[in-house]
């Protein structure tokens, strides 16, 4: 097996180098509650953080049924900022993402990640764990986040097709789970201003779409992949050429 990748430990204060042991068996219950009681803290952080912040598309969730939402990724905040989709929309699904382990270290970062439905994944790895439970949080028909970069992008710059990996189309292979694509663009307004922070959720890509059979060939997958990179980059696109 890989050696895990760690990128943020020396980084990390108050970092616990005892090994972390996350509850895969955890039962996974409806936390609408959550995005109520913890959406104006969400708000005033993103408001504090970026300047214009904006939200298109959010008729494009499905409100029932599990589904992968598959975006680029600029900010460490991208997941949290989604949990407002969530509020604000009323669809209140139970969303769930992948975070590196090396958060769940630290006690002020792994409170949050825990609570609004964050799990740890071993980058670098096949880590088995983090895939199952992918698998599971869709089988019982929530909606789970992923990018399949793999990576934050601190360049903000345009997502690149070849980037992605085929996690994503390994875990709608074994789920059935139709797409969402999203896109975030983040970038500068005004000289001297906060960023520009942009939220877009493009058109469901039905699971069949994907031309996953049974048994995928490695090629099949990365189609699969390359089809929801192309979506994501469109809706980019809509923010990013105006710049």
């Amino acid at each position: 097996m890989a050696e895990q990748i760690i990128t943020n430990k020396d980084r990390l204060k108050f970092y616990n180098e005892k090994e972390y042991h996350y509850n895969w068996d955890r039962k996974l219950k409806d936390m609408s509650w959550k995005y109520t009681v913890f959406y104006p803290i969400v708000k005033a952080v993103c408001r504090f953080k970026f300047g214009d912040f904006e939200y298109h598309g959010t008729e494009n969730l499905p409100k029932t049924g599990p589904v992968m939402i598959c975006s680029n990724h600029v900010a460490g905040l991208d997941p949290i900022a989604l949990t407002g989709i969530l509020y604000r929309d009323h669809n209140m699904r139970n969303l769930y993402f992948m975070a590196k382990e090396e958060f769940f270290h630290t006690f002020y970062t792994k409170i949050p990640l825990l609570v609004l439905g964050g799990f740890p994944v071993k980058r670098g790895t096949a880590d088995r764990d983090a895939l199952e439970f992918s698998i599971r949080i869709l089988n019982e028909g929530n909606c789970l986040l992923v990018f399949p970069e793999g990576t934050r992008d601190k360049t903000r710059s345009r997502p690149k097709v070849e980037n992605a990996k085929a996690g994503m189309a390994l875990i709608a292979r074994e789920t059935k789970a139709d797409i969402v694509p999203m896109s975030v663009y983040r970038g500068p307004t005004v000289k001297g201003q906060k960023d520009k922070y942009v939220i877009r959720l493009g058109e469901v890509i039905p699971f069949e779409e994907l031309g996953l059979g049974e048994k995928p060939k490695s090629r099949e997958l990365k189609e699969a992949t390359n089809l929801v990179m192309e979506r994501i980059i469109e809706l980019w696109d809509k923010d990013g050429q105006q710049k």
